[in-house]
């Protein structure tokens, strides 16, 4: 018996995981450092790459403690997203090791943490910078969308900055397939957070899973601009409406957006209306000179404002 074997025998199963996970990774040249994240079936943690002497994250996903839809259904959902999903504004993932136990996603480290972290520090941030935030996460839903996927799990922990405050949208677990061919591929899972959840997925019914990616987009904008969710519950959602706090003060424009997000499934915005909102065009106060983002096409392809829209914003300046 080998020495390796007699100490695999005689530690305890939890450092056993551990010693394999190490192992395992070594084998590819990770040095494994710090947990940085968890969910139900995942673990997160930060470490070094010397093959290519970079730091990165890698996601440990437990066969053995996960449960047959996530091995059937959303691990190879994942896996498949990953794999044929490449823009700027999703996190580049490097490689995907697997063994009979787990598997182990290598992505690129986020710098500044998650969006979440960053409205817990700041309480709520200034409006130009939600937009250039916003405006990054509905190109990188858009590629999604055209690519034929949806997301599903739209939330600020799934959203990380980089060294370069770039936004980064994470966590493919919940992906699918949103269009075939000819139509749309209705969802019949029920994921995701219940905070980001479109009425229409709250119904247990089959569901567009696009049209609710882009109701859980709003509710991203409006944590960033309030720095609160905007319902408690599934009543507020469908009878009330959504309410803006009068302590902050934001522009018309994005509270428009807003209710046209916050509405029902056959009234709500879609692509590219969504694109072409006049909030992703006017100058906004925190600007200096010269830097308004409104020439920047948002997302990708949508046409310029109207003539009538940009007589609209020169009269402001």
């Amino acid at each position: 018996m080998s020495a390796q074997t007699r100490l695999n025998e005689a530690l305890p199963e939890s450092q056993q995981r551990l010693s394999h996970q190490a192992t395992t990774l070594a084998t590819h040249g990770y040095i494994v450092g710090d947990v940085i994240g968890q969910g139900t079936y995942a673990v997160v943690k930060k470490a070094y790459w010397t093959k290519f002497k970079r730091t990165v994250a890698i996601k440990i996903m437990s066969k053995t403690n996960a449960g047959e839809t996530f091995l059937q259904k959303c691990l190879p959902r994942e896996l498949d997203a990953i794999r044929n999903l490449r823009h700027e504004n999703i996190i580049h993932y490097y490689e995907v090791i697997e063994t009979t136990m787990r598997v182990y996603i290598s992505m690129r480290y986020a710098e500044h943490g998650t969006l979440l972290s960053l409205i817990r520090k700041q309480g709520h941030l200034p409006e130009v910078r939600a937009r250039r935030y916003y405006r990054q996460l509905l190109a990188a839903l858009e590629y999604i969308h055209t690519a034929g996927y949806a997301h599903r799990d739209i939330k600020l922990e799934n959203m990380v900055l980089d060294g370069n405050d770039r936004l980064k949208l994470i966590d493919f677990g919940f992906a699918c397939r949103a269009r075939d061919a000819v139509a749309p591929v209705l969802s019949k899972t029920f994921c995701g957070s219940h905070a980001y959840a479109s009425p229409e997925l709250l119904r247990f019914k089959p569901y567009d899973p696009v049209h609710a990616d882009i109701w859980a987009s709003g509710v991203v904008l409006y944590s960033l601009l309030y720095g609160k969710l905007p319902f408690s519950n599934e009543k507020q959602k469908i009878n009330r409406g959504v309410i803006f706090p009068s302590s902050i003060t934001v522009t018309r424009e994005v509270q428009c957006l807003l209710k046209q997000l916050f509405l029902p499934v056959e009234k709500r915005i879609t692509w590219p209306e969504l694109g072409r909102s006049l909030w992703f065009f006017i100058e906004l106060e925190d600007e200096s000179p010269g830097q308004a983002e409104w020439p920047q096409p948002a997302p990708d392809g949508v046409a310029e404002p109207s003539a009538a829209k940009r007589s609209k914003l020169d009269n402001k300046a």
